[in-house]
């Protein structure tokens, strides 16, 4: 039983390298060192491909004006597979399980397909750059 306890002490502690920051609607990733906006807008905002990137470009939030569209390797640094609601890490607090773009578009279908992250499995796959989707932002934490 003491096992027991000290293993879930350890996981806990853990997963406290990504914790929310009420105050300002941020998670904080301190093991990649990078910041996350986890306001409504994240469950509000559809953009296309090249509408997203440029939105978190111009994002001002926080008291930030460094933001940008994530890499499909940072959206994985967020993903809860034991999490079966929505696939990602309890310390956000807004999620809908669908897709959020990513960064990258592929050269292979001359630019026309993109990366995104579902959250209804957790996975990266690329669809139409001209579709909607759901947009989080993150920043690196200097």
């Amino acid at each position: 039983m003491k096992y027991l306890i000290l293993i879930f002490i350890f996981v806990s502690l853990l997963d406290a390298r990504v914790y929310r920051k009420n105050n300002i609607e941020v998670v904080l990733d301190t093991t990649n060192n990078l910041m996350w906006v986890d306001s409504s807008s994240v469950i509000k905002v559809l953009k296309t491909h090249e509408d997203a990137i440029t939105y978190c470009e111009d994002l001002i939030f926080a008291g930030y004006s460094d933001w940008r569209i994530p890499v499909i390797k940072e959206f994985e640094t967020i993903v809860n597979k034991r999490n079966y609601k929505n696939y990602i890490k309890r310390a956000f607090k807004y999620n809908v399980p669908d897709g959020y773009w990513a960064e990258k578009a592929h050269w292979r279908t001359l630019w026309f397909y993109a990366d995104y992250m579902h959250f209804v499995s957790g996975t990266p796959y690329y669809d139409s750059r001209h579709k909607k989707k759901y947009v989080r932002c993150v920043k690196d934490i200097k």
